[in-house]
């Protein structure tokens, strides 16, 4: 199947303020002279604007072009030349939407031209303009520096000799380095975990035992990576995670929707992974941290809720058997679900919530009506299956599906962690129903491989079934 143009592809992504903007741009003659790039987009615009398919290319050159014979070189042609009319649209939109950035390229302009009374005007609009930005993040010191560099190269200008601002476009590269850095950095150990991805981290290994108790602390946009790279990289990271929890509560208005939606996902992730691990004291923080994402709208985007999402507040409620809170979630945010997945996403999750409850005939009616298209989910559901064999005493199906399941996952392209997770929950059920329950000594043995594990997220339940051996 042939792909849509470029241009085609680009105008379904348009907003239809955006639309209208630039109908009114390819009028003008500052932009274009020719009649026939305004007729174009205006035709392509109407079928944008009534959500209807882009038309086809004949079709499209009759619009314009009325009865003269098909050409598809000059239509190609034409298409092309209003794309690049766009694109200088979007370059300029992007470009003046900081207007902190855009007054200091305007100062800029000023100083290069000896305008120093514009400049002087067009400069304190920038220093009023960054004094009132709402937020503190690196994004904030970039626009800082770039403010003193500027109002450095005028004073320079200006005079021989006197004071200039070089101390303090010292201090602010400084803090605008570790902003950055340690914000890059907590994204390279969040990638890590998943994908076992080997990173360097440079210079910043100089410097991270210098920070604690400095006054860089005292900085949001530093505290709170510096607090996200301890907890992420320390043995005994609860104290740094409880730190950083704390600065979250309190500077994060400081910070814009999206950096912190990625602070709070590199949180839960990290509970997730400690969770997996066995580690049961970060359940109730990831909860609680999907809570106050959800009450801050984090999590909602375009009114639609990832269903990888979905699936992990529902999994965190259930380790804590919040049966109720997950079954109130799961009916008031499904219809958020994006509507490709929301039947399977729902009957999948009301499939862990009866098993939760013990109700296993119908967490089994719900999986067979869930069918899960995520590799993760299929084995998710698998394990589900494998437990509620083994908790209804199915031997014989338990040992079928122990081979079945094993054979799934060495078919498929799995992630070393889920790998080794799976196989090991394999491995180990496999020892729950082939050891002999009255050796102590085998039990015991079993317990302390089981315990050992550093991958293992069905520890608990495995350990409770080898208890009740």
């Amino acid at each position: 199947m042939t792909s849509p143009p470029l241009l085609y592809q680009l105008l379904e992504k348009l907003s239809k303020p955006e639309l209208r903007e630039i109908k009114k741009l390819v009028r003008s003659p500052y932009v274009t002279h020719r009649q026939d790039i305004p007729l174009l987009f205006n035709t392509l615009a109407d079928f944008c604007y009534q959500g209807k398919p882009l038309p086809g290319k004949e079709l499209l050159f009759q619009t314009v072009f009325g009865n003269q014979p098909y050409d598809d070189q000059l239509l190609r042609s034409l298409m092309s030349d209003l794309h690049l009319i766009i694109e200088k649209y979007l370059t300029w939109n992007t470009a003046t939407a900081d207007e902190v950035s855009s007054h200091l390229a305007l100062a800029g302009f000023y100083r290069q031209r000896n305008l120093p009374k514009h400049y002087s005007r067009t400069i304190k609009k920038a220093d009023r303009k960054q004094g009132q930005q709402p937020y503190r993040n690196a994004d904030f010191f970039q626009n800082q520096l770039k403010f003193q560099l500027e109002t450095s190269k005028f004073q320079s200008t200006q005079q021989r000799t006197g004071h200039l601002n070089l101390q303090e476009i010292g201090d602010t590269m400084d803090v605008l380095y570790l902003a950055q850095k340690l914000r890059h950095v907590c994204s390279q150990l969040s990638h890590r975990a998943v994908y076992q991805t080997d990173y360097q981290f440079g210079l910043l290994q100089g410097w991270i035992d210098q920070l604690e108790d400095s006054s860089y602390l005292d900085i949001p946009a530093i505290a709170l990576y510096y607090y996200c790279y301890r907890f992420l990289t320390e043995a005994y990271s609860q104290a740094y995670f409880r730190k950083f929890r704390e600065h979250l509560l309190i500077h994060y208005a400081q910070f814009p929707q999206a950096e912190l939606k990625d602070l709070y996902r590199a949180a839960i992730n990290f509970c997730i992974r400690k969770l997996n691990e066995g580690s049961l004291e970060f359940t109730r923080e990831g909860w609680e941290l999907y809570q106050e994402g959800l009450l801050k709208g984090f999590f909602i985007e375009n009114h639609q809720l990832s269903r990888f999402t979905f699936d992990n507040i529902v999994g965190f409620g259930l380790r804590l058997e919040e049966f109720l809170p997950v079954a109130q979630f799961i009916e008031s945010y499904k219809s958020y679900l994006p509507e490709d997945y929301k039947e399977s996403t729902v009957y999948f999750n009301l499939a862990r919530l009866e098993y939760g409850q013990k109700n296993y005939d119908k967490a089994l009616t719900h999986l067979q009506a869930a069918n899960p298209k995520d590799l993760v989910n299929q084995l998710i559901a698998k394990t589900i299956q494998l437990k509620i064999y083994y908790e209804a005493g199915e031997f014989n199906l338990l040992e079928s599906h122990l081979d079945s399941f094993r054979l799934f996952i060495r078919r498929r392209e799995v992630s070393d962690y889920h790998r080794k997770n799976f196989q090991n929950i394999i491995s180990y059920t496999r020892k729950l129903i082939t050891s002999n329950p009255y050796d102590n000594q085998e039990t015991e043995k079993v317990k302390e491989m089981i315990l050992q594990e550093e991958i293992l997220s069905e520890r608990k339940w495995l350990l409770r079934k080898l208890e009740k051996m």
